[in-house]
This record gives C-alpha cells, structure tokens and sequence, in this order.
C-alpha cells in the first residue's frame, strides 16, 4: 500500500527568505515531497506505518462449525451513529494509521488482504458517511444441486431442499439482503452503500429447477435475487426442463424457459464459460481461454440483457458492461488467465474457495498452495484479490451465518475505535490532495 505523504504548501515566503526558499523548492523537486515545514513528517515513520497497514497477521483455520441449534451469537443489528466528520483541520505531530482489521473467526486459513494501493482514496471511501459503513460484511454462498428432502446426499456439492431453505431462512433472521453483481462492484471498487450484512448467492450451471422450484419462493418472499453462474455449452440443443411443481408452464427450449424466469427480476446472470468441463489451467492456451471469457458473455448478454422479452426481438444499440463476474469453471484459474479477464472487461472472479467473508479493500486470501485442500488454488499469485473472490459451500453456509456476522460486527468496533486516528491520517496527508471528505447527504 503506497502512503501518500505530498501536502501543498501555502506558506508565503518574505522577501528576505527569497534564497532560503529556492534551496527548500530544489529540495522538494528531487525529493518529490512538498510537505510544509511546520509538518515536516518524520519519513521513517511513515514509511514504517505503511508497511503496518499492509501487514496482516495469519489466523489458523476456525473450529468445527458451530451447531445451528447452539446459543446464537450476541450480535446486533443496530447501526451506529454517523460520525460527521469534523471541518477542523488536524494540527497535531504526524499521524500513523493502524495496522487492518484481523480476526480469528476467519475458516480455511483465510489471510485478508487489501487491493487499494492509493491510502487517499481508500480513506476517502471508507469514511464517506453516504458509502457503506465499516463493518459492511458480504457472504458469497455457491449452490449446485438442490434435491428434494429424503434424498440421500452423498457429496459436499449438492443439498437437500430443507437444507437450503434452513440456510436462507436463518439468514433473513440474521438481517442478510442479497445484492447483484452490479452492487457488489460498487462496494468493493468504491464503498457504495449496500447492506450492512449482505448475501451473494450463486447457483452454478443450467439449474431452472433449483431457480423455479426451490429458491423463487423465497426470492419473491424476501425480495432477494439470485445470481446464476450460466454456461453456454449446448445450451442451443436443450429442451426446457420439466418441473414437477410447475407442469403447465410452456417452455420447449432452455432458453426460453430461463428468459421467463430472468424476467421476473428476481435473477442476476453472469459467466461460467463457454465448454465448461474444460477447466483452464496452466497449460490453456489464450485462445482457448478468450473462447471461455468472450464466447459466453457474448452468448449471456444475447438472451438476458439485451432482448426484449415482449417481442422476443434484440435491443437495438444496446449497451451493458454485463457479465461483470466470471465465475471459474472448477475454481481453476492462472495469473494468466486473471490477466486475460481483467483486461477483457471483467470486474469480480470467483474461486471455490471458502476462505471467508469479504469486505471493502478486505479480501481473504492465501500465498501458497495447501496440500490439505488441492482443489483451493492459491490466489495470491495472480496479485489481483477482485478476481479472485471466495464462496462459502452450500452444505455448511448455514454453520457460518452467525460468524460472518460477528466478523462484521468486530469490524465495526474496530473501526469505531480508531476512526479519529483516520480523520487525522487523512486531515494531515490526504486533504490537499484528494479533497475534503462529503458530508452526509440527508436527501439520500
């Protein structure tokens, strides 16, 4: 994380200082520094605290999840108050910043890590009081098969439905509201309001079933949306899906029975690729790795985000950035293959990797490879946290509901305890250079 140290200088020199100032200005141009001289930072410190806010401290894997039918949490649900920040500038000896929020609630090993390099901005962001408080947790959740109760499950992949429904019911009882993709890189690219704990539910591959069957009620119910990690595959050639709960509906193709259930408003569709089965590894070439990242956005954008479902005809001229996420097929993903994704317009990538919950410029990560878990590539090497996101898995999201949200609220705590020392850091170094910090806009 770079420290921005530059302050502009509003001293007004005398006449009879002219030489002494010429030699101060020669020194700030080779230096690069123009911090005035009655808060002259000392740069060990600073540099120092920088290494500080970039460091985070590795936690061991949580315990075995705790039961759901154990004392729940004491946790709450009330914001605190916002703090306006004060007009004062800060006139105090040079300010540090504390090292980033750490917990020992986090699963799998999960080591946060911040993707802001620009201290300004991230402040900036982060103190808003019209952007989302600290504290703002959001719990990515992947689902597959979702069978019918008295099926006997036999894999970590699939649920049974009374297993979805326990996670998703428990969840609203907790104050979780899903946000789209769209949302969500809000928050994580500039701390855009969502809410203070947020669910992003994905269901993976061509599932209308578990979209119809087993998750519609509760998304009308809750006002919740899904998001659905679609392949493109051979979709072309697939007749639609029949449904026991819904024998009438009259679909032929599964493509036009997942444009009536798009229409709804209740689903967010993104990439999963285009073959699919073919997991892109080291060896994939960036032909075929282009194929997965392009063929399917073009595909996805072609039937749920620029058709007019009432004619059934193209938008003309349409324009949407969407898919926003790629969701990678197996979790499997190269630096290389992030590469490609960022460039080619995508903003969030998704692993199968539990590490835990995120927040803003809060990512959980690892460095290397555990033998323990092989399907779990490593995401620091690709050295971009936004495309490498984690997800809970579906068998055991119900167990982390309450952790997830405990983290978000030590989080907040944390931040409560030292924002005046951010108000200063940020009074201090950032002012001059990023601007005053907006204040609370009571029309929102």
């Amino acid at each position: 994380m770079q420290i921005a140290v530059n302050r502009t200088s509003h001293t007004l020199f005398h006449s009879s200082t002219v030489a002494l100032a010429l030699i101060f200005v020669s020194i700030l141009l080779l230096t690069g520094c123009s911090t005035p001289a009655s808060r002259t930072p000392d740069m060990t410190q600073v540099f120092e605290q920088a290494m500080l806010t970039a460091t985070y401290a590795i936690v061991e894997p949580s315990a075995n999840p705790t039961p759901l039918n154990s004392p729940t949490p004491q946790v709450s649900l009330t914001p605190e108050p916002t703090v306006i920040p004060s007009p004062t500038r800060y006139s105090g000896p040079a300010p540090t910043l504390q090292a980033s929020f750490i917990t020992d609630l986090l699963p799998a090993g999960g080591e946060p890590v911040s993707y802001i390099e620009d201290t300004c901005e991230y402040l900036k962001a982060r103190l808003d009081p019209n952007n989302s408080s600290p504290g703002t947790v959001v719990m990515p959740v992947m689902f597959h098969g979702i069978a019918e109760d008295g099926t006997t499950i036999t894999d970590n992949m699939n649920v049974t439905h009374s297993d979805m429904v326990t996670f998703v019911e428990h969840a609203h009882e907790l104050g979780f509201e899903t946000v789209t993709t769209e949302e969500l890189v809000g928050f994580l690219e500039e701390n855009a309001p969502i809410p203070a704990r947020s669910l992003y539910i994905v269901l993976d591959d061509r599932r209308p079933g578990g979209v119809r069957e087993h998750f519609m009620h509760y998304l009308k119910e809750y006002d919740w949306t899904l998001t659905l990690a679609w392949l493109i595959g051979d979709t072309d050639t697939r007749a639609a899906s029949p449904l026991g709960c819904c024998p009438d509906e009259p679909y032929t193709t599964l493509w036009e029975q997942m444009e009536a259930y798009n229409a709804t408003g209740y689903l967010d569709v993104q990439s999963h690729g285009n073959i699919h089965n073919i997991n892109i590894t080291e060896a994939s070439t960036d032909e075929y790795i282009l194929s997965e990242l392009n063929v399917s956005r073009t595909v996805i954008r072609e039937h749920f985000y620029c058709k007019d479902y009432s004619t059934g005809l193209p938008i003309e001229n349409c324009q949407t950035d969407q898919p926003l996420a790629f969701i990678w097929p197996g979790g499997s993903f190269t630096p290389r293959s992030v590469q490609l994704a960022r460039e080619n317009g995508y903003r969030l990538g998704f692993t199968v990797n539990p590490r835990g919950p995120i927040m803003y410029n809060w990512i959980p990560q690892a460095q290397e490879n555990n033998p323990a878990t092989p399907s779990w590539i490593a995401e620091g090497p690709a050295g971009d946290p936004l495309m490498t996101l984690p997800r809970y898995w579906s068998y055991d999201a119900a167990y982390h509901l309450d952790e997830v949200a405990n983290i978000g609220e030590q989080a907040a705590k944390y931040a409560k305890t030292h924002r005046q020392e951010e108000l200063n850091y940020y009074s201090y170094y950032c002012q001059d250079i990023t601007g005053e910090i907006p204040s609370l806009n009571l029309e929102n």
